[in-house]
């Protein structure tokens, strides 16, 4: 079937209770318990953002996203939804459908919903599903697998990669820079063009960092256009000073000697 179908009979399945995903994804909205679904979620970078809203007393802060997720997203959801940042949960979905090909692109999808959510979703159409399946790639892939069943809209767990994936180490502090562009005079109308391109930074290295970790080559880290597009810019910006200047400077207000005894 074509994608935009498997998406839609996906989402139905969250609706229906139809999947069972073994507690990894719950999807019965309750009381206190509410359920968001985006479609070409987070920039248009994810052909499904889901998002779990789960209600908790005030002493029982558990997640995860707390300590390590992008802050700052949670708190634009969080008050877009009127709710605590601790009841939310984001699972990026990735949905191939039989009409698609699994090819080199798919680790780096992949890889992007880890580095940007922590986590990964994966679903395939009844065809790749039975190929996975006979292949035995469903515990090489780190994502949860969900298949469909080829039954109208029922789905099923194939394999769970029940593991959040921190990235705090890489980083970078969006809203704090937002905020001291604008104390220091930097306007701009639209706020959330600063958030993507300092987003895109973030991904750039994540993806170069990651890859130095497994040994990629530097040449295939899955850069998107608009992140080649970035570092071009970056690259044509002209500075007003160079690097031996700047070296000086910091010699010349240093009291280190090792630092100064170094340059």
């Amino acid at each position: 079937m074509k994608e935009k179908d498997l998406k839609h009979l996906f989402i139905n399945s969250l609706e229906s209770g139809h999947t069972d995903y073994n507690d990894f994804l719950p999807t019965s909205a309750t009381n206190s318990r509410e359920i968001r679904v985006r479609d070409e979620g987070y920039f248009r970078n994810f052909d499904l953002v889901i998002a779990i809203l789960e209600k908790h007393n005030e002493s029982d802060i558990r997640y995860d996203s707390i300590r390590s997720f992008d802050t700052g997203l949670l708190a634009q959801f969080a008050k877009a939804e009127k709710c605590r940042i601790d009841w939310i949960r984001f699972y990026p979905v990735e949905l191939k459908s039989d009409d698609d090909v699994l090819d080199e692109r798919l680790p780096n999808q992949i890889l992007n919903a880890i580095l940007t959510f922590g986590r990964s979703l994966l679903v395939l159409d009844e065809k790749h599903s039975k190929k996975a399946k006979l292949r035995s790639l469903l515990k090489l892939i780190p994502a949860t697998v969900i298949g469909y069943t080829g039954t109208e809209d029922h789905f099923q767990t194939l394999s769970v990669f029940d593991r959040f994936v921190t990235d705090a180490m890489f980083h970078i502090p969006k809203r704090t820079i937002v905020r001291i562009l604008q104390q220091n005079g930097v306007s701009y109308d639209n706020v959330n063009k600063i958030y993507r391109c300092l987003a895109s930074l973030q991904r750039i290295n994540q993806k170069i960092a990651f890859s130095q970790l497994y040994e990629e080559d530097s040449q295939d880290l899955g850069f998107k256009l608009e992140e080649m597009e970035l570092l071009q810019r970056l690259i044509d910006i002209s500075t007003k000073s160079s690097d031996k200047k700047e070296i000086s400077k910091w010699i010349r207000f240093t009291e280190d000697t090792k630092i100064t005894d170094y340059f």
